[in-house]
């Protein structure tokens, strides 16, 4: 399966008419390329602070569009997979046509100010398709913050990653941890940065 994400500026809310409008508006423009989607879930969650409405193609192309706010980490955020490569890449471009989305380098550059927003750390990870070298460097920098909240968010975007290369940071956090949300976080990214490293 090909995956694309786009994560959108300032935590839309998924209710919100204008933001809706965009959305359907990629829809119909990927109706218009061929591929016709329908809704097949819209769930709210206050156990897991996740709100997720899903829609899946019509014709037999292997598609899904998934929009999720993670009310918890306050990112809200658009997955698309599929069998063919071209509509996780369209729908990524539309998304970015249409919706502000923020892209690798801007949250690479955010993530690597002495004051920033520790929750863009896990919107960049969660635009990593393969280990990039400046997302490894920003993510494993952030493990070893001062702050507490930044280095859970740092873990949690290793752990959205689930790249090997993390496995040594996040074996050195986890020496040092004294915070209970960080070291659950860490504890997490490494079981799966470890099992992919198999």
């Amino acid at each position: 399966m090909h995956n694309r994400r786009c994560v959108f500026r300032d935590n839309p809310d998924l209710n919100d008419p204008d933001f809706f409008e965009k959305v359907m508006s990629v829809i119909d423009k990927l109706k218009a390329d061929g591929v016709s989607f329908e809704l097949i879930s819209d769930e709210a969650s206050q156990v897991t602070k996740l709100h997720q409405i899903a829609y899946q193609a019509m014709n037999d192309v292997g598609a899904e569009l998934t929009l999720v706010r993670n009310l918890h980490d306050e990112i809200c955020y658009a997955t698309m997979s599929s069998k063919q490569s071209w509509i996780s890449k369209r729908a990524r471009e539309l998304f970015h046509e249409t919706v502000s989305c923020y892209s690798i380098n801007e949250l690479i550059d955010v993530c690597s100010r002495r004051f920033f927003d520790p929750n863009m750390i896990i919107a960049l990870g969660l635009l990593g398709r393969k280990p990039e070298a400046e997302m490894i460097k920003t993510i494993s920098m952030n493990l070893d913050s001062a702050l507490p909240k930044v280095r859970y968010c740092a873990a949690r975007a290793a752990g959205i990653t689930q790249w090997q290369a993390f496995v040594p940071d996040l074996e050195m956090m986890l020496k040092m941890e004294t915070d209970p949300d960080a070291r659950e976080a860490a504890e997490h990214a490494l079981a799966v940065c470890m099992r992919n490293s198999r």
